[in-house]
Order: structure tokens, then C-alpha cells, then sequence
């Protein structure tokens, strides 16, 4: 069982850590999560068993749980970050291209669904499994989502022809 844990650490180490980020926007948070969910994997050994598929989509629920518990923490409520703009830079693990910094200016339920839709390419059936959604409200949140980028993009590109 601990080749099989470390195969898996190895596929998906970076999947967790992006995800974690993606809903965090934070460097040292999304380590804390990723270190969390794989603490969790190693306890819960019986989830090797799976196929990796599976592992992965039970990866994936259990770094949104431990993101959503993490907001809810009071020790988070309690503390101020200091400067973000440096905690941000986990630039090696997120697949940069023009759209990504727009996706996580968006509101985290979007964020949240967008990145799982886009960069992890879940299915919208697989996205309401794993966050215990409706299909019809992923594929709502999708539109809006979609809606909310394009104004965004858009606006981008207005204000580079204009200044």
C-alpha cells in the first residue's frame, strides 16, 4: 500500500496543490491543504483500493471540504494576512496561460467550478458529484461564470487600447 500511496502522490500531488490554490489564492494556505488531504489519504488507506480515476475524484472532494473548513476556521477569521501579493507566486505547480488570472479573480464559487470544468477537466456530472450540487445549478454557475470572464477579458483588453 505505500507504493500505491506514493504513485499517487506522484500523479497527483500537483492537482491537489493547484486546486487548494485556486480556492485559496494563497501559497501557504494551499500547502497546508495539500499536506491535509494527503495525511488523510495515508489514514484512509482503504481508498487505495480504487482506481486512480476514483482516487482522484476523491482527492478532489476532499480538497474542497478541507478549503470550505478552512474558511470556517477560526483561526482563520481571527488572523490578517500580511502581503498577498508575495504569497501568490506559485507560478511552478498552476498552468499560466491568459485566462487563469482572471479565473481566480473570480467569486470563489465560480472560481471553484470554472477551475474543476476547465483546468482539471471534470464533467459537469463528475463537478455535481463532487460538490454535492445539482447538474443544472453547475451548468448556471458555468454561464455565469462564463459571462463574468468575458466582461472581465474584455474589459482587460479595452483598457490596454485605451492607456
Amino acid at each position: 500500500m505505500e507504493e500505491k500511496f506514493q504513485e499517487i502522490f506522484a500523479l497527483y500531488q500537483n492537482d491537489v496543490l493547484r486546486l487548494a490554490y485556486s480556492y485559496t489564492k494563497s501559497k501557504t494556505d494551499a500547502e497546508d491543504i495539500f499536506q491535509n488531504v494527503f495525511v488523510k489519504l495515508f489514514k484512509h488507506q482503504k481508498i487505495l483500493a480504487l482506481d486512480n480515476l476514483e482516487i482522484k475524484k476523491w482527492l478532489m472532494k476532499v480538497t474542497i471540504n478541507e478549503c470550505k473548513n478552512f474558511f470556517l476556521s477560526s483561526w482563520r477569521r481571527k488572523i490578517t494576512l500580511l502581503d498577498e501579493k508575495t504569497e501568490n507566486s506559485l507560478s511552478t505547480a498552476i498552468k499560466e496561460d491568459e485566462t487563469l488570472p482572471a479565473v481566480l479573480k473570480l467569486p470563489r464559487k465560480y472560481r471553484l467550478v470554472t477551475y474543476l470544468f476547465y483546468y482539471e477537466n471534470y464533467k459537469i456530472k463528475e463537478i455535481a458529484k463532487i460538490l454535492n450540487s445539482s447538474e443544472a445549478n453547475i451548468r448556471t454557475i458555468l454561464v455565469r461564470s462564463r459571462e463574468k470572464l468575458r466582461t472581465m477579458l474584455e474589459g482587460e483588453k479595452n483598457a490596454k487600447y485605451c492607456g
